[in-house]
């Protein structure tokens, strides 16, 4: 797919409601993006502190089988996001004065964002044989055991994959989110999933059967968002 870069510009305390996508991959074949999860974030062009979007763009998934999406920011959004003076003052041909001249214009906080759309799904990694009690561990509640998992074929997984794992016909497993733990591999066909610091999940029950499915994240588009003062052309004389 070839990325898209979009750069937007509207006014503070507008509406914008004009961001029309249609996403393709590959290119010229409309993307079905009916099982994914689509996520629209905005962020600072450089935020030390953070790495936390500032907001995000609604998102209104208009057709996902043929990869329609808008993307939407509302006026209290655009009014919050903060203002590029430079920009709003130099596309005016309006002098700067008072506390605008006073504003340094250099400062990253003002007006400037990246944004980027990025959709979150899963594929279908490896068959599961066994799922079974695995290693010992101690937690709050005493000795408990892992849940040691077998694969019919090599997994590929690595400690640092996140998967869901489905199919097992078992509540404990099918359809939880194992996002946040990270794995023991144990060999080419075993790993293991490391319990959290709460002890979740510890072995409880087995399983014959099911699939496992790896978390993954794709960027669809990129681009900057700016938000500049609403500055009239007229001087306006306040007596």
């Amino acid at each position: 797919m070839a990325l898209t870069s979009i750069n937007v510009t509207v006014r503070e305390g507008d509406s914008f409601e004009e961001l029309f996508i249609n996403i393709e991959k590959p290119w010229g074949t409309p993307y079905d993006y009916s099982s994914s999860v689509l996520v629209a974030d905005i962020r600072r062009f450089f935020n030390a502190a953070t790495n936390a979007a500032v907001d995000s763009f609604g998102i209104n998934e208009l057709d996902p089988a043929q990869g329609k999406v808008q993307l939407k920011l509302s006026s209290r959004q655009t009014e919050a996001l903060g203002r590029n003076v430079q920009l709003g003052y130099n596309e005016r041909g309006v002098e700067q004065t008072g506390l605008s001249a006073g504003t340094d214009i250099t400062d990253e906080p003002q007006g400037k964002f990246l944004w980027d759309l990025r959709e979150y799904y899963t594929e279908t990694q490896a068959t599961i044989s066994l799922i079974e009690a695995g290693s010992t561990f101690q937690s709050t509640g005493g000795a408990q055991q892992r849940v040691k998992i077998t694969t019919t074929a090599p997994h590929g997984l690595t400690e640092k994959d996140q998967i869901l794992i489905t199919g097992t016909g078992n509540a404990a497993f099918d359809g939880v989110d194992f996002y946040a733990n990270e794995l023991a591999i144990l060999s080419r066909t075993q790993f293991e999933l490391v319990p959290s610091s709460n002890g979740t999940p510890a072995f409880t029950t087995g399983a014959s059967s099911g699939t496992i499915s790896l978390y993954k994240e794709d960027t669809l588009a990129i681009g900057t968002l700016e938000v500049i003062p609403r500055i009239s052309r007229d001087s306006v004389s306040l007596s």
